[in-house]
């Protein structure tokens, strides 16, 4: 049976409405979205990533672990690939057979002077030399209207950015996240693996094919390098790495460098991602003080924005990816994050326009 697009697609909300376990994604240049159902009420839930070691599921990590925020597994109970056979199965289930009943309410976006404070705290330690780098990041609040579906606005960012992670995911535990990443935490099979080192953000349309990058976003990435180079030392793990490559998502351009490296036992990789999780992308340099600087001095918890997501199956394939455009669903409202790194060269008024650019990668996916 045949459904029109829009109908299809509010399968999912559905799902949401009855508060069901699960995430539906879409790998960089595939075609193909993967659906990932749990069956049960309640998901695992973890306070280390050490404790994903040996484990299988749909994980969702936050930027800071607490009780509000663990680390969530959604449990791969039922693993679907491709629109036919998805929405195949959920035209026939119990899973969808409910109306939706949502509800509504104003709410406001950060404003620019709250931003100007915490910008000027980041930028005073940096310039006193107490980090390289911090990253600040904010948020933005748009009320839903009554035709916001989060599965629409899905198949948007799939046909939107071919060249990212595009991710809809619930669970009781972590709420409802929305979003798409250029990003790679780490991703592998049969023991080879590789993670990115991205950072740099510009407007492609104030660009050519010929991207010329100033010294601050130079210096932005090779933090991140230095900082990944280090930490597989830490666990004498050997790698290469590129040298840094322009890639595009959406508006925006970043610089990348994409590292390979081979592990005998993959059943560890949540020791792997203790090494790695927060990099200076999101976090900052030195990484142990500048998430602590964050954490007391940002002013908002970012939860599971700037944390990482993704299909975790280390004896068959593995995809991490950083949460970084993104958006959690409310039933009154939608509350968007973004961020950029700060360095002492860096100003204002640049570092609140990227911000700006990265919300409009968020913004433009959600449906009218």
């Amino acid at each position: 049976m045949e459904f029109r697009e829009h109908i299809k697609y509010r399968f999912f909300d559905l799902l949401i409405d009855k508060n069901i376990s699960f995430s539906l994604y879409r790998l960089p240049g595939e075609r193909e979205i993967c659906l990932v159902l749990q069956t049960s009420d309640q998901s695992e839930t973890f306070d280390s990533l050490s404790d994903l070691n040996n484990r299988k599921g749909f994980v969702i990590a936050p930027f800071q672990l607490s009780r509000e925020t663990p680390i969530v597994l959604i449990q791969p109970d039922i693993v679907l690939t491709g629109e036919g056979i998805i929405f195949d199965f959920l035209y026939k289930s119990s899973f969808t057979n409910t109306q939706s009943s949502i509800f509504y309410k104003e709410s406001k976006a950060t404003t620019f002077d709250h931003y100007q404070k915490g910008y000027t705290k980041f930028h005073e330690a940096l310039v006193d030399g107490a980090f390289k780098k911090l990253v600040l990041s904010r948020t933005f609040e748009i009320s839903r209207n009554e035709q916001f579906s989060a599965g629409l606005s899905f198949q948007n960012a799939c046909n939107k950015y071919p060249d990212n992670f595009i991710f809809l995911c619930n669970s009781p535990e972590s709420g409802t996240w929305l979003g798409c990443s250029p990003e790679i935490l780490v991703s592998g099979q049969n023991g080879n693996w590789t993670t990115d080192a991205l950072a740099g953000t510009k407007k492609t349309s104030d660009i050519n094919n010929n991207v010329i990058w100033d010294n601050k976003n130079r210096l932005e990435q090779q933090i991140v390098i230095e900082y990944m180079q280090e930490q597989l030392l830490k666990a004498d793990i050997k790698s290469t790495y590129s040298e840094p490559k322009t890639i595009r998502s959406g508006n925006l351009a970043h610089l990348k460098s994409e590292f390979t490296f081979h592990i005998d036992d993959s059943s560890k990789i949540g020791n792997l991602l203790n090494l790695l999780h927060p990099s200076p992308a999101v976090c900052g340099f030195p990484k142990k003080e500048a998430f602590d600087f964050i954490i007391e001095n940002e002013g908002y918890d970012r939860k599971y924005y700037s944390g990482f997501l993704g299909y975790l199956d280390v004896d068959n394939k593995t995809d991490l990816f950083v949460n970084l455009r993104c958006m959690q669903i409310f039933k009154d409202n939608l509350r968007l994050f973004a961020g950029g790194g700060i360095l002492p060269s860096s100003e204002l008024i640049s570092e609140w326009k990227e911000t700006e650019y990265k919300l409009q990668t968020i913004l433009s996916i959600i449906n009218e």
